[in-house]
C-alpha cells in the first residue's frame, strides 16, 4: 500500500527545469514605441524586416474534370473593390478650445492598385456603421465588428489617437475587405464621398 504523505515523484513542479530567465516588465510602457514596433513586426512598414506578405494568391490548380474549366473559375472572387486598407495617421483641425475635431486619413488600395485617400472623422465611421445596419441583409449584420468607444476626455492625446486609430483600421479592414460587405453601394458611397 502506498504512503499518501509522501508526494508523488510523478508530480513534478512545471518549472523545474527550466533555464529560462525572469523579466521584469517596466511600470511605464511607451505606447508610441510599441505601436512603432507592432507596425514594424506585422505590417512590414521597415523594408526587410518582419515576415513577408504575399500580395496575391497563388496560382489556381487545374480542374481534375476537364482541361478547360478551372477550380477558379467560379470560386466566388470577391466584388470588394479594396485590396488593402490602412489608417495612416490622423490631424486635428480647428482650435482645441472652440470645435476642434479630429481626422483620420484613411488609405484604399483598390484591386486595380490605386490609391485612395479619404479623409474621415470618427462620427464618418460611425454613420457608415448605421448606414450597413440599415441596408445589409439581416444574416449579414453580426458581421460588422464593434467600434473602439469614444472617450472625450483623452481624444487628444496622440496614445488615445493612435490606439483608436489601430481599432478603427481593424474595423475599417473588416468592412472594406469583406467579400460581402466590401462590394455594397453604400461602402462605396462612404469612400468616395
Amino acid at each position: 500500500m502506498a504512503n499518501l504523505n509522501q508526494p508523488s515523484s510523478s508530480h513534478v513542479h512545471p518549472f523545474a527545469n527550466s533555464n529560462n530567465l525572469l523579466e521584469i516588465i517596466p511600470n511605464k510602457i511607451d505606447v508610441e514605441e510599441e505601436s512603432r514596433l507592432y507596425d514594424d513586426i506585422y505590417c512590414g512598414t521597415k523594408q526587410n524586416s518582419g515576415p513577408k506578405i504575399r500580395s496575391q494568391s497563388p496560382p489556381v490548380p487545374p480542374s481534375v474534370f476537364s482541361n478547360d474549366i478551372w477550380l477558379g473559375d467560379n470560386s466566388g472572387e470577391s466584388l470588394a473593390f479594396a485590396r488593402d486598407v490602412k489608417i495612416s495617421g490622423w490631424t486635428n483641425v480647428g482650435d482645441t478650445l472652440g470645435g476642434a475635431y479630429v481626422v483620420y486619413d484613411c488609405v484604399v488600395k483598390t484591386k486595380e492598385g490605386t490609391l485612395i485617400h479619404a479623409h474621415k472623422r470618427y462620427s464618418a465611421f460611425v454613420e457608415l456603421e448605421a448606414s450597413l445596419h440599415r441596408s445589409l441583409p439581416k444574416n449579414q449584420r453580426h458581421l460588422i465588428p464593434s467600434l473602439p468607444p469614444k472617450a472625450p476626455l483623452a481624444r487628444y492625446r496622440p496614445a488615445f489617437l493612435d490606439r483608436r486609430r489601430r481599432l478603427l483600421q481593424y474595423w475599417l479592414s473588416a468592412i472594406l475587405l469583406h467579400p460581402d460587405i466590401g462590394s455594397c453601394q453604400t461602402v462605396r458611397l462612404w469612400i468616395m464621398d
